[in-house]
């Protein structure tokens, strides 16, 4: 399932051990598009969860290049991955429904 899905990546990735609490959006742009080396591309479709952490011990993974947490308004002014600071600000936003986008 994605739920089983998302915990499983954040543990193979980061060491933590997390329980999904509730989806914040899903999202999906004909023009974001990833090309791998051999010239296949294919369109992103995220599935983005808030999250609690149950334990586990942080750690780089074969996926990871660094890993610690930062406050909202500094991760917002970091240089992130796609559209993932998008993803923070739905995440805070307090809409009960899940974003579609």
């Amino acid at each position: 399932s994605v739920v089983e899905g998302c915990e499983r990546e954040v543990r193979e990735e980061t060491g933590l051990e997390v329980r999904v609490v509730r989806l914040v959006g899903v999202y999906s742009d004909p023009n974001r598009l990833t090309v791998y080396p051999d010239g296949n591309a294919f369109q992103v479709i995220v599935l983005c969860f808030v999250v609690e952490r149950l334990g586990g011990e942080m750690g780089l993974s074969n996926e990871t290049t660094d890993i610690r947490f930062f406050p909202i308004p500094e991760a917002l002014q970091s240089d992130l991955f796609h559209g993932h600071a998008g993803h923070i600000q739905d995440a805070v936003a307090g809409q009960a429904a899940a974003f579609v986008r």
